[in-house]
């Protein structure tokens, strides 16, 4: 996540099928696992031989990322390390039920700590393992050390108690029983984030890919590729043009895009650039599994939109709260095809408001930084 606040970090992730698709897929339950997280539960799901995806699904609390592991002839490699050491505790325990192989390199798709805050457990359990990252990654993660999360997670929790003792959310609107039930969750959550926190320490990349890195094992290919900017500066894709598979990072998140992007102006073209590849199964960094490109279309439409709007209204001089008025939320909920009341919410606080400060910050960071 690219900052902590009320509205990227408390969202109700809702519990989907599994895209059915025409490709077979092989199910694992992740059953009665040795490590728990509150509120936070996966599904490994298996798209080849070898090939297999833990799908988050999270309740309340801190967003978890999807982690993808390749088990090879002789090595696995992963691919984003989770948002907590017991994160990646769950992966190291499910790729151990497959194989002894080690685990050779750790793919950081980008630099948020709910992708790479199980990277030092990685080591941990294989001290060889590179860590791969571009280089933006690198020096992000250097600059926005792991300590500084702490107390913005704190603050969450005093925000929480003091809605539970009110019995009020933050817009003053009466708890139901269901909102009380999902903030004492996301309490937990951000409780036990902290706790896990304190096991580990941020562990940097050991190895950086400015373009584009393949690896070779056996008969499989993997493409690590750096196509343009978007959720951040330094998102990598990993692409099996065998198996037709990528792994995305949060350039593309389902069922609604995070919004707090560092480069929204270039995510088109970075998500067209995605679509060039030959991929039919489409892994986002939070979420579903695809197998088309209609999501990612929707998602395309919706920035290119997004950054216009934005653009038309900064140029005009307007300041950030004159450029929220401005942008058109009907017409970019219309482009997505958020239409119900609840996905109108759930797109509002995930993608919309962050958005328009992203875009408008890229733009007049002069103004941006005087807020």
């Amino acid at each position: 996540m690219p900052t902590v606040n009320r509205r990227a970090v408390i969202r109700v992730f809702i519990a989907l099928l599994a895209s059915a698709g025409t490709q077979p897929l092989t199910l694992y339950a992740a059953s009665a696992p040795t490590y728990v997280i509150p509120g936070n539960s996966y599904e490994i799901q298996q798209l080849a031989p070898g090939l297999y995806v833990a799908v988050r699904r999270v309740e309340a609390g801190t967003a978890d990322g999807n982690t993808m592991f390749i088990i090879n002839d002789s090595d696995v490699i992963v691919v984003d390390a989770g948002a907590y050491p017991t994160s990646a505790r769950q992966m190291i325990a499910e790729i151990r039920k497959r194989t002894n192989k080690p685990v050779s390199c750790i793919i950081n798709t980008h630099w948020h700590y709910d992708h790479t805050m199980g990277n030092q457990t990685y080591l941990d359990a294989f001290p060889s393992a590179e860590i791969i990252s571009h280089p933006a990654t690198r020096d992000l993660a250097i600059s926005n050390p792991l300590e500084k999360f702490v107390p913005a997670y704190q603050e969450e929790i005093v925000n929480i108690d003091k809605e539970l003792a009110s019995g009020k959310d933050s817009d003053g609107q009466p708890l139901t029983a269901r909102r009380r039930e999902h903030l004492e969750l996301a309490k937990s959550d951000f409780e036990f984030w902290i706790r896990d926190a304190k096991t580990t320490k941020a562990a940097l990349p050991t190895a950086t890919v400015s373009d584009s890195l393949v690896l070779h094992r056996g008969e499989r290919t993997i493409e690590v590729r750096f196509l343009g900017g978007g959720h951040t500066l330094g998102d990598l894709v990993v692409y099996l043009p065998k198996e037709r598979v990528v792994a995305t990072g949060d350039l593309v998140v389902h069922p609604v895009p995070f919004g707090g992007a560092t480069n929204l102006k270039e995510w088109p073209a970075t998500l067209q650039a995605l679509k060039k590849l030959d991929a039919t199964t489409i892994v986002p960094g939070h979420g579903e599994i695809q197998h088309d490109w209609n999501y990612v279309d929707r998602e395309i439409a919706l920035t290119q939109l997004t950054w216009e709007q934005v653009q038309k209204a900064a140029n005009a001089g307007a300041n950030l709260d004159a450029v929220r008025k401005a942008v058109n939320g009907d017409e970019l909920r219309k482009a997505f095809g958020a239409t119900s009341p609840k996905d109108r919410d759930e797109f509002d606080y995930t993608y919309l408001d962050s958005a328009v400060e992203a875009a408008f910050q890229e733009l007049r960071p002069d103004i941006a930084t005087k807020k």
